[in-house]
C-alpha cells in the first residue's frame, strides 16, 4: 500500500507533486532477465471456487466458498477480515480515523453455513469481532485432500478504506474468506490492525462465477478478458466465469456505466486503467502510461510479470493506493487533478504486483520487506525515467529516513510487527523511508545492475511462495562476501551504533 499522510506534512510535498507530473518516457531497461513460470504452469496447493450474487443497491455480496486443500491440522482457520468493520468493532482511535475516515458505516461478513467435505458442521466464529472461523476436520491420512463449504452474506461497509463504495463503485478488497497460513511458529491468526497491510497468505487458484445486475462492469484479480459470460432474461444480469492461477488474494472492483477503460499490452499482458466520465483525461493518459512503462521496467530489472492483465482502477477512500494481484485500487483524487502524486503512486502499487504478489512475504511481522523493495523499485523506475523529477521523490524518502535517530530514543524501528507502530507517521517514515533508502544507499555503492541482480535472483527463487527477510539477507551477504547483519540492523533495526560497521561492510561489498 502506498500512504500519502506523511506527504501533506513536508515541505516537499507540493514540489514533488508537481515534478512527478509525467511526460512521455523514452528508454528501456535492458537488463537480462530472469525466467519465471507462467502461473498456469505451477498449480497451487489450495483452490478457491466461489459462486457470488451483488445486490448494488443495499451492497450486500451473497455467496458459497469452497476451498480445497490438504490439511494442516485437525482443524482450519479462515480469515473474515470484513468483521474488523462491524458495529461492534473499536475502531475510535486516531490511526483507524487516519485510515477509515470520520464518516463511516458497519459492514460485516456472516457465514450462513459450513459443511466439511459435504457434512454440515457448526459455525465456530474467534477473535474479538468474529475475525476468524475456527472449523473442525476429520481425521485423514496425511496426504488427503478435504473441502470446506461457507455460505456467506457480506455487508459492504462504508468508510475511507480497502473495503467500501460510493455512488458508482463498490471495491471489494480482502472480503472473501481466505485460508489462514501455518508456519513453523504454527497458526497465523494475526488482527486487521489500523496501521500497515496485516495479511499474511499464500498463493492459490481462483474460480469465480459473479452473478452482476445489468448496467454493471468488473475489474478483477481474474481474467476479464478470458471469462465467459452468460446474459441471463428475464432477471437481466450477466453471469462471468473468472479464473486467477497462483494469486495471494482475489480483489474486485463493481463499476456502473460512468466508468470506462483504456487499454495497451506490455508483452502478453493487457493493462487497463479505469476512470470515470469528466476525469482530467489528461491525468488519466499519465497513469495509464505509468502502469504500463512500470510494468515493462520493472519485468526487464525484476524478471517477466507472469499474468495476463493488470487492471488500475479508480475509487473512493483515503488511502492512495493499495495493491492486490492483477488489480490495484488508486484514490480518485489523482484522476482529477495534474498536480498530483498520481504517478509515484501507481508506480509503486505496480511495483508491488512482483514484492508481495509473485513474492510474498509475512506483511504483518515484517512489513519493510515488501514495502522497501517497493520503494526501491519505485525509485529505480522514476530515476531511469525522468531522473530529474526522481530527485524529489528520492531526497523525500531520505529526509524521512534521517528521523531515524529519535525514533531509536524510543525503541521504534524499521523491523517492528505492524501492531507495535504507535501511529503511522512512524510506519510511513521507517518501512518505506528509512528501509526504501537502505536499498537506494546499497544501489549508490554497488550499482542499479548489481543490486537488480540480486533482486532477480530473490524473485526467481521465491515465485508464488513466501520468502523472509532473512532470506534476502543470505542473498546480500552472499553477492557480498561478508555478513550483512551489521548493514540490516543499522538500518531496520535503526542501531544507530552500527554506523560504522554498516558503512565498512558496505566498502568491503563494493570491491567483491
Amino acid at each position: 500500500m502506498w500512504r500519502k499522510g506523511w506527504v501533506v506534512s513536508m515541505v516537499v510535498g507540493m514540489a514533488l507533486a508537481g515534478i512527478l507530473w509525467s511526460s512521455p518516457w523514452a528508454g528501456q531497461a535492458g537488463a537480462d532477465v530472469a525466467a519465471i513460470a507462467s502461473p498456469e504452469q505451477t498449480p497451487a496447493a489450495v483452490t478457491y471456487s466461489a459462486e457470488v450474487w451483488l445486490d448494488m443497491n443495499e451492497r450486500v455480496v451473497t455467496g458459497v466458498l469452497a476451498a480445497r486443500f490438504v490439511p494442516q491440522d485437525d482443524k482450519a482457520f479462515f480469515h473474515l477480515y470484513p468483521n474488523a468493520f462491524a458495529k461492534q468493532a473499536d475502531l475510535g482511535s486516531a490511526n483507524w480515523e487516519h485510515v477509515l475516515g470520520k464518516q463511516r458505516e458497519p459492514g460485516g461478513i456472516t457465514i450462513t453455513a459450513v459443511k466439511v467435505d459435504g457434512r454440515a458442521t457448526g459455525v465456530h466464529y474467534e477473535g474479538q469481532t468474529n475475525t476468524l472461523l475456527r472449523v473442525p476436520l476429520p481425521e485423514k491420512k496425511p496426504s488427503a485432500g478435504t473441502v470446506v463449504e461457507l455460505g456467506f452474506r457480506l455487508q459492504v461497509p462504508y468508510n475511507n478504506g480497502r473495503l467500501s463504495y460510493h455512488d458508482h463503485a463498490l471495491w471489494l478488497g480482502n472480503w472473501l474468506p481466505i485460508l489462514a497460513v501455518k508456519d513453523s511458529g504454527g497458526w497465523r491468526l494475526d488482527p486487521y490492525t489500523a496501521i500497515g497491510d496485516p495479511f499474511y497468505s499464500e498463493v492459490a487458484n481462483y474460480h469465480l462465477r459473479v452473478h452482476l445486475p445489468e448496467g454493471y462492469q468488473l475489474a478483477t484479480t481474474g481474467l476479464e478478458s478470458a471469462a465467459v459470460v452468460t446474459q441471463t432474461r428475464p432477471q437481466r444480469q450477466s453471469i462471468y466465469e473468472l479464473d486467477a492461477w497462483n494469486v495471494r488474494d482475489f480483489a474486485m472492483v463493481v463499476m456502473d456505466g460512468t466508468y470506462q477503460s483504456v487499454a495497451g499490452k506490455v508483452g502478453e499482458t493487457i493493462v487497463r486503467t479505469w476512470s470515470q466520465q469528466g476525469d482530467d483525461p489528461e491525468a488519466v493518459k499519465s497513469l495509464h502510461e505509468t502502469a504500463m512503462k512500470a510494468l515493462d521496467y520493472y519485468g526487464k530489472q525484476f524478471g517477466p510479470y507472469p499474468y495476463k492483465e493488470y487492471d488500475v482502477v479508480k475509487t473512493g477512500g483515503f488511502f492512495g493506493g493499495m495493491e492486490y494481484p492483477s488489480l490495484v485500487f488508486i484514490e480518485e483524487e489523482f484522476f482529477n487533478t495534474q498536480h498530483n502524486m498520481g504517478v509515484a503512486v501507481v508506480a509503486h502499487e505496480t511495483a508491488h504486483q512482483w514484492f508481495y504478489g509473485i513474492v510474498g512475504n509475512d506483511e504483518v511481522r515484517e512489513a519493510w520487506l515488501d514495502e522497501s523493495l517497493t520503494d526501491y523499485a519505485t525509485m529505480a523506475f522514476l530515476q531511469e525515467k525522468d531522473p530529474q523529477r526522481a530527485q524529489a521523490y528520492i531526497r523525500l524518502r531520505q529526509g524521512q529516513s534521517r528521523a531515524a535517530e529519535a525514533y531509536a530514543r524510543r525503541g521504534i524501528s524499521a523491523a517492528m510487527s505492524v501492531a507495535a507502530f504507535p501511529d503511522w507517521k512512524s510506519y510511513d517514515e521507517l518501512v518505506y523511508g528509512r528501509s526504501g533508502v537502505m536499498w537506494w544507499t546499497l544501489r549508490e555503492a554497488w550499482g542499479a545492475e548489481r543490486v537488480n541482480r540480486i533482486l532477480r535472483q530473490y524473485v526467481s527463487e521465491h515465485q508464488y511462495k513466501l520468502a523472509s527477510g532473512g532470506q534476502i539477507k543470505e542473498l546480500v551477504s552472499s553477492a557480498a562476501g561478508a555478513d550483512a547483519t551489521p548493514f540490516f540492523d543499522y538500518w531496520l533495526n535503526v542501531r544507530l551504533d552500527l554506523a560504522a560497521a554498516a558503512k565498512e561492510w558496505l566498502e568491503k561489498g563494493k570491491h567483491e
